[in-house]
């Protein structure tokens, strides 16, 4: 039999020993750790695959999205140089529609066949009625002129280099006027770009201010397939008005030879001094009166060419504000005064108004300076042509 001594000891141990086996660490996994290792290492990989395919495919994306756009832009191009392509055609096809018709309205019936075939068009059949009677003695004389001033022009205007307009046809000659007429405008490169249409043209020239005027009558202008009636047309009509281009630094002396039916008779003769008049002195006196009322500016005659019969030809007048600033300068072949119902009036003809580097023809070939103001009797005591006799003027020579 145990004692409570030998008990007590036993307990003692097994307490000891089973804190023992508590209180004691178990051994490591190592498998363990390795394998959580290797998986958190397939883990990063494949997290580091699907970010770089992720990067990869966005980039990819970005790619698509450029050229989508590159390819988009460069359909909009091309979809705009074929509509100006198509705009151009179709401008090309009523150019030559219209330049068909016009030749239709000049060539006769009685043409060849292939001329009727040029324009689009069966030659007509046979006329059984009988033939027209001959012309009068002066009508071929006139045709064979009709064609040589459409030569004339054509060949000024190649010499005078106006490369920006081109006759295209010529009608027939009337009372200082041809029409109908045809003329294109050319670009800078010398491509077509336009065509003006009048019934008529007339040309107007000043030799003081070196300068031609193409005045067309009635017509209108086309840009492509659209078409402007010259300005002062009648609202609703399809042509009409006027169009004026003028020529600056074009001498008129070689279109009055060449084609002196287009001009005013009255421009073709240049005014000469017929000697009775001393110009110094009818200078001096036609400015005093000019200058004799500068509150709202004043008008300066710089030169004179003479007078013969009352008019002053080849003049040059400056037009100056009221501190004698210069405005701008009236150049004219003729100039004439003479009074008005109230005051006094100064009509220059054919000439052009220079305002800096810019110059205007006179507008219908005319340009007045009235004076209001102006006493009638004053510019008379003064003796200046067109007002009084040579005889009666104290500014007669000898």
């Amino acid at each position: 039999m145990r004692t409570p001594v030998a008990v007590a000891s036993g307990l003692l141990a097994g307490l000891v020993l089973g804190l023992a086996v508590h209180l004691v660490p178990d051994p490591e996994p190592v498998e363990l750790r390795a394998r959580v290792a290797e998986l958190e290492a397939t883990l990063a990989n494949e997290r580091a695959g699907r970010e770089r395919e992720a990067r990869e495919a966005g980039l990819a994306r970005a790619r698509s999205d450029a050229e989508l756009e590159r390819l988009d832009a460069e359909r909009m191009r091309l979809l705009g140089e074929l509509e100006t392509a198509l705009e151009e055609r179709v401008a090309r096809e009523a150019d030559f529609v219209e330049f068909t018709e016009l030749l239709s309205q000049v060539v006769p019936a009685g043409a060849p066949p292939e001329v009727h075939a040029l324009l689009g068009r069966e030659a007509p059949p046979p006329a059984e009625e009988p033939a027209p009677p001959d012309e009068e003695p002066g009508d071929e004389a006139l045709r064979a002129r009709e064609a040589e001033l459409a030569s004339e022009l054509r060949a000024l205007l190649v010499t005078e280099r106006l490369d920006a307009l081109q006759l295209l046809e010529l009608g027939r000659l009337g009372d200082g006027h041809v029409g109908p007429v045809v003329l294109r405008t050319l670009d800078e490169r010398g491509r077509p770009v336009g065509t003006l249409v009048a019934e008529r043209l007339r040309l107007e020239g000043s030799r003081a201010g070196r300068s031609l005027t193409l005045v067309l009558e009635e017509g209108y202008e086309r840009e492509g397939t659209r078409r402007f009636p010259f300005e002062g047309t009648p609202p609703g009509a399809e042509r009409g008005g006027v169009r004026r281009l003028l020529l600056p630094q074009t001498r008129p002396e070689p279109w009055m030879r060449s084609c002196p039916e287009l001009f005013d008779p009255e421009a073709l003769s240049p005014v000469e001094d017929d000697g009775t008049w001393r110009l110094a002195l009818v200078q001096r006196a036609l400015n005093g009166l000019l200058e004799g009322d500068t509150e709202l500016g004043y008008h300066r005659v710089v030169a004179l060419g003479g007078v013969t019969d009352g008019e002053l030809p080849a003049g040059e007048l400056e037009q100056l504000d009221r501190h004698g600033r210069l405005i701008k300068r009236l150049l004219a072949d003729r100039l004439r005064i003479a009074p008005a119902e109230r005051g006094v009036e100064l009509e220059l003809r054919d000439g052009v108004q220079v305002r800096g580097a810019r110059k205007d023809d006179f507008l219908l070939g005319r340009y007045r300076i009235y004076l209001p103001g102006a006493r009638v009797e004053d510019w008379r005591a003064a003796g200046l042509p067109g007002l009084v006799p040579v005889a009666e003027s104290p500014l007669a020579s000898g």
